[in-house]
């Protein structure tokens, strides 16, 4: 038998290099079948397997094999019992199936590191870089299963994009100019953004086939963020920011935090809406549900916060602190910080 040393410990978050991967799928316990399907195995329940685009992991764990029938023999590794968690197997003693085991909540949203907005998607663990190939910039603003969508600047012009974990594809907007848009917001084949036309700013819904244009009547600019359904909420004015807006498919309902110079709508959920309001200079986040405007702190932020994405009780944004900007998660009673390792700001701005 061929002895494999034991794995030095792997830390929660690190990166693994080669080496260590190699280490890994050394180990003659884990079994050649395991092997065949899944890339990688870190510690005795956790497994752990590549993303689609080679850069961030999901993880697996094992369930408990059932009783080996007859006179079966021991299972794979220690006499017995199942790889990971697997008790003695059917026949010979086989080792549980790995199954996969989804991440409570997956964030997207852009970090700057060397004077450069790059896109990120984070797990709850791992984050993991989204950036369009020959951009300045990437921003990714929405998230839905393998589907990420945002902005991304090529020769100074912004355009919109979806990224389906290998490939990243432009959304070209009818009517836009030199294609200078945005995607926001993605559910299933539905996206909402807006986009830069002949007379000024203006959004659009997409169902997959058909993109359908928003504008407030009697108003400059018109700007969509985020969809829940029918009801899509932004922003509108002659000048933006302006005042938030609901739309439900046949009519616009305006929205304005009371006393605030401006308001921006940019999430919905169900009959919950988030955003952010200026007031007196400062921005705040806020909640809304249908008659009750609630704001949204980040204990110890100064200056500015912003909340641009809901889902379930899960509210995203950015806060201001100790000189930087910073992502949170808010699940209605606690606050989590979100910040790229080495980043010198970070905004999370959608969640799914």
């Amino acid at each position: 038998m061929r002895i494999v040393p034991p794995i030095r410990p792997i830390r929660d978050g690190k990166i693994l290099d080669v080496n260590l991967i190699n280490q890994i799928i050394n180990r003659t316990e884990y079994g050649a079948e395991l092997l065949s399907r899944y890339k990688m195995v870190a510690g005795s329940n956790i497994f752990v397997e590549q993303a689609g685009n080679g850069l961030g992991v999901s993880y697996l764990t094992a369930l408990a094999g059932g009783a080996g029938t007859g006179s079966g023999g021991a299972g794979t590794g220690s006499g017995g019992a199942g790889t990971g968690t697997g008790g003695a197997g059917t026949g010979s003693g086989g080792s549980g199936t790995p199954q996969p085991v989804a991440p409570p909540y997956r964030i997207v949203g852009s970090y700057n590191i060397g004077a450069v907005n790059r896109g990120f998607v984070y797990n709850g663990s791992t984050y993991t870089d989204i950036f369009v190939p020959g951009s300045s910039r990437t921003d990714a603003y929405g998230i839905d299963g393998s589907n990420i969508v945002g902005l991304y600047i090529l020769s100074n012009q912004p355009r919109a994009f979806i990224y389906n974990g290998s490939t990243f594809t432009d959304i070209v907007v009818p009517g836009a100019t030199t294609n200078q848009s945005i995607a926001y917001n993605i559910k299933g084949s539905s996206i909402s953004g807006w986009y830069l036309g002949p007379t000024g700013y203006r959004g659009y819904f997409y169902n997959g086939s058909t993109y359908t244009v928003l504008a407030v009547p009697g108003r400059a600019n018109t700007v969509a963020y985020g969809f829940d359904g029918v009801n899509i909420v932004g922003s509108f004015g002659d000048n933006l920011p302006g005042l938030g807006f609901l739309y439900n498919g046949s009519t616009y309902t305006t929205i304005q935090v009371p006393n605030s110079q401006s308001t921006i709508c940019y999430d919905i959920y169900g009959s919950k809406i988030v955003g952010a309001y200026n007031r007196s200079g400062l921005s705040n986040a806020f909640s809304y549900d249908g008659s009750t405007f609630t704001d949204i702190i980040f204990p110890g932020s100064t200056r500015t916060t912003n909340a641009y994405g809901i889902n379930g009780s899960n509210i995203v944004g950015s806060h201001f602190l100790s000189g930087l900007n910073r992502g949170y998660i808010y699940d209605g009673s606690t606050f989590t910080d979100i910040f790229v390792p080495g980043s010198s700001g970070t905004q999370a701005f959608g969640i799914g």
